[in-house]
């Protein structure tokens, strides 16, 4: 009997201790996690109870941002044989990617987080020094970039500084175009758009607009730099969309060049540095206080563009300004949070358009997070409700389709497509590979799927391929001979609604994106473009027409004060 008592209580004892961590079995580990865009398949060879190395071998996350933790975090993790190393800021989605598929690997190795001795790792001790420049950009954004780039073309030095770890901004996320008129691509076509088409389109049944003006006016232009500095814009759509000819992504295409030509110029932006505050000496800007991981510092400036986005990705702002979105995922940058208005308003500078936005009509929610399906609506998808009907021109603006969709019962719609449309574009296959599409071999069956009426979605269908028989669609006019007739198996559908996106006000400026104060007199040594000033247009347009003319007007400035 004392032997079993003695083994019972060793037993009990031995249930009452925390396990030991089992030995990781070495070897290399092929695991997925779930990324922004799809899988993110990574290798990690482990060893002697240690990660040796960690290889992302496959995935479809957006250049310049979840590339950026792509590059980045796999060595931070070897490096600290940790998981809970800080997500790469600006690419979340992706960071996590990464650590759920080491996790995967741990778990097939036997152990879990908890097997790894997490090492500590010095702070490379460097100090901060003053700066000096001609011109500072603040944002490396499409608008930054184009701003900086511009602006070294002119014979300025430039510093470029970034808060996120990447540069890019909105701009790497957008999947639809850049709009313009009077480009050497348009006035190419069968039937040029101009400069005059693009501006009667801006201003729509509205009053004439001096900015809208010259908005339009140096849209042509602006397409023409992009072109010559390396960008695919060939294929022209709805008279004003300029897009990859291979229908992909905008952002994807358009960052990559652009940063190309940042390198080939030796600008190197400075990522993951924060403009805290603007001085002003004499009536001028002319010194920021930024930091970074070390601390704070001084950049001396002849000039000061902000080119920091809008506010699409700040809740407290939307709430403020653009309430009607408040609650909407953003499908803008994480680094959209309005900065620039906040630093102009303390130098003086006033705002303007606050409550005028362009959110994005057709987001998908990924569960990591909202993506635009714009894509897929200009490539050949209809829009319908829970009843199965359309109940919209698909290719009306924004602010028609946004009401539209909102009206719906639920707030949501559904786009409806075929495997025509997407043996269109890249983009679209790279969206159905993330499986962002439900798919049915038949109409019917994917009503069923979406939960949509079955009945009345087979006679919108009908009716709609009917009209592309008849060239003219019966129920809301569209005119697109692209467009498939929705009649190529298999069958897709994406569950959508609207979110926060492009925010048209900011920084009020002139007619020459310099800064203005409450008197609408500029601010000297100071400019605003893209979304971070006041500007009514189309996204990316924005950015790069408003960065160029901010460096061309900063330069002409800059050179009457030598």
């Amino acid at each position: 009997m004392t032997i079993i008592k003695l083994a019972a209580a060793a037993a009990a004892l031995c249930t009452a201790l925390p396990a030991l961590s089992a030995d990781l079995k070495s070897g290399t580990y092929e695991t997925t996690g779930k990324g922004n865009n799809g899988p993110v398949v990574v290798k990690t060879t482990i060893d002697d109870n240690k990660i040796k190395s960690i290889e992302v071998v496959q995935n479809s996350e957006t250049p310049m941002i979840g590339e950026t933790a792509v590059k980045t975090l796999p060595g931070k993790i070897v490096e600290r044989q940790s998981l809970s190393v800080d997500d790469v800021a600006g690419a979340t989605n992706s960071s996590k990617a990464i650590k759920q598929a080491v996790l995967e690997a741990l778990k097939k190795a036997g152990g879990d987080a908890s097997s790894l001795k997490e090492k500590t790792v010095a702070k490379a001790a460097t100090k901060n020094e003053d700066k000096t420049t001609d011109l500072l950009v603040i944002g490396a954004g499409g608008s930054g970039m184009a701003a900086a780039i511009e602006a070294k073309s002119k014979g300025l030095n430039v510093i470029l500084i970034e808060k996120l770890p990447m540069v890019g901004g909105t701009t790497a996320l957008s999947s639809t175009a850049f709009n313009a008129g009077g480009s050497k691509v348009q006035m190419k076509m069968d039937k040029p758009y101009t400069a005059d088409d693009y501006y009667k389109k801006l201003k729509g049944k509205g009053e004439d607009d001096a900015s809208l003006r010259k908005l339009a006016d140096l849209s042509g232009p602006a397409a023409d730099w992009l072109v010559d500095m390396g960008a695919d814009l060939g294929r022209v759509i709805n008279g004003s969309q300029h897009t990859p000819k291979d229908g992909g992504a905008l952002g994807s295409m358009l960052v990559p060049v652009m940063k190309k030509k940042l390198d080939e110029l030796g600008i190197v932006p400075l990522t993951s540095t924060k403009a805290d505050e603007l001085y002003m000496h004499n009536g001028r800007v002319d010194s920021v206080k930024v930091s970074n991981e070390n601390g704070h510092y001084i950049i001396h400036a002849k000039g000061v563009i902000l080119a920091t986005g809008g506010f699409a990705s700040n809740p407290k702002f939307v709430a403020q300004y653009t309430p009607m979105w408040a609650g909407f995922p953003s499908t803008a940058s994480r680094g959209a949070t309005g900065d620039g208005i906040v630093l102009a308003e303390k130098v003086g500078g006033t705002t303007d358009k606050m409550g005028l936005a362009g959110p994005q009509t057709v987001a998908y929610n990924t569960g990591n997070g909202a993506i635009s399906l714009t894509n897929v609506r200009y490539n050949g998808a209809i829009l319908v409700n829970d009843e199965g009907n359309r109940f919209v021109n698909e290719l009306s603006l924004t602010p028609i389709l946004d009401k539209a969709i909102k009206d719906q019962k639920g707030g949501h719609a559904f786009l409806i497509f075929d495997q025509a449309s997407i043996d269109r574009a890249a983009l679209m296959k790279k969206y159905k590979a993330a499986g962002y599409f439900t798919e049915a071999a038949t109409i019917e069956e994917l009503a069923k799927k979406l939960g949509i009426n079955p009945q009345n979605l087979e006679k919108t269908v009908a009716l709609y391929r009917k009209g592309m028989d008849d060239g003219v669609d019966h129920e809301f006019g569209r005119k697109d001979s692209r467009f498939s007739r929705i009649d190529k198996a298999p069958y897709y559908g994406a569950k959508i609604s609207p979110a926060s996106q492009t925010t048209y006000g900011g920084v009020k400026i002139d007619l020459d994106a310099r800064a203005v104060d409450k008197n609408n007199k500029p601010i000297p040594g100071l400019y605003a473009s893209g979304e971070a000033a006041a500007q009514y247009g189309q996204g990316v347009s924005i950015g790069v027409i408003l960065g160029k003319l901010a460096a061309d007007t900063a330069a002409e400035d800059i050179k009457k004060m030598k």
